[in-house]
């Protein structure tokens, strides 16, 4: 039973008014207060479906017309909500009350096959700024702690989608 049956279980008794061991009077108000003040599951979305969410909340736009201006929003929202309908409406529902799904963060070396051994460089894809780059680091400990280093999958798909690809990302493990 779920906190919204449990709710109509108790509007439908037909009188809920009763006493407890020790004489109280236990109200059918009482306990429906108590439910609503359950915590309820947050709705999880991806960021850019919250900051979508909560822009078009910001400009009063209702549900309606965000379902018929969707294919105007980025693709990766579009094709998010048009598999995810139903998570959508709940989450424009709930909002404020929404969890931010966590992106995966990935690390990209990029092997030199004509250097092998040990103190050779490494190229990596490093975020600077708000743009990502691929660069010469020669020391495995100065870039696997840098949270620089760290990208999710757009970022790397944006400029580098050949070396997403080719396989050369690899998961952060916290």
């Amino acid at each position: 039973m779920n906190i919204e049956e449990a709710k109509r279980a108790i509007r439908e008794l037909e009188a809920f008014n009763y006493f407890d061991f020790k004489g109280n009077l236990i109200k059918r108000i009482d306990v429906l207060g108590i439910i609503d003040q359950l915590g309820q599951p947050k709705v999880v979305v991806p960021k850019p479906v919250f900051e979508m969410i909560k822009f078009r909340k910001e400009h009063d736009q209702d549900l309606t017309t965000t379902f018929v201006n969707i294919h105007a929003y980025p693709d990766n929202v579009f094709h998010w909500v048009a598999n995810n309908g139903d998570l959508f409406a709940q989450a424009w529902l709930a909002y404020p009350n929404i969890t931010i799904e966590k992106e995966k963060l990935y690390t990209v070396e990029i092997p030199n096959p004509n250097r092998e051994g040990r103190g050779h460089a490494k190229f990596v894809l490093e975020r600077q700024g708000n743009k990502v780059f691929l660069v010469k680091r020669k020391s495995k400990d100065c870039y696997y702690n840098k949270n620089s280093n760290h990208l999710t999958e757009s970022e790397i798909r944006k400029d580098f989608d050949w070396a997403w690809r080719e396989g050369f990302a690899e998961e952060v493990t916290e």
